[in-house]
């Protein structure tokens, strides 16, 4: 019987080291559209402090919430905000959670949807899974939330 438990042993330790902690990319980011809920103050790591509240400016916080991006498995995106779309491309690293997005034709908008065009492009990290991401600048002092809905 302790034959058989040290054999077991050895056979499943070969798998646990092979796990890894790199992130499955397709699963995060090309899994269909994702949604803005909000501008934060705060580090990529922390709750953050969402800039539109509904107490502060509830129409501004309804018009953002429609805002969109769908990211492709090409690594082209197509995204949505307010009175525009735009396209672009993207790529990102699952090892240390690096992202890059390009807009191809940055066009003049709304202080508010140039206000996402401009998140997505100064986005260098982001963190999240399948339900919620996050797209932080490099220092990590504020990011956008996107969800799916």
């Amino acid at each position: 019987m302790k034959l058989k438990s040290i054999l077991y042993l050895l056979i499943t330790l070969p798998l646990l080291w092979s796990c890894n902690n790199e992130d499955n990319i397709e699963d995060i980011f090309s899994s269909g559209t994702w949604y803005l809920i909000n501008f934060y103050g705060g580090g990529l790591d922390d709750a953050g402090t969402p800039e539109f509240t509904p107490k502060d400016d509830n129409a501004t916080l309804e018009v953002i919430q429609k805002f969109t991006i769908v990211f492709n498995n090409d690594n082209t995106f197509k995204a949505s905000a307010q009175n525009i779309t735009f396209e672009g491309i993207w790529e990102a690293n699952g090892k240390d959670r690096s992202v890059s997005i390009n807009i191809e034709d940055r066009r003049n908008s709304t202080n508010l949807s140039n206000k996402f065009m401009d998140a997505l492009v100064n986005a260098r990290f982001y963190k999240g899974d399948s339900n919620y991401l996050r797209l932080a600048p490099e220092d990590k002092k504020s990011f956008i939330q996107l969800r799916h809905n």
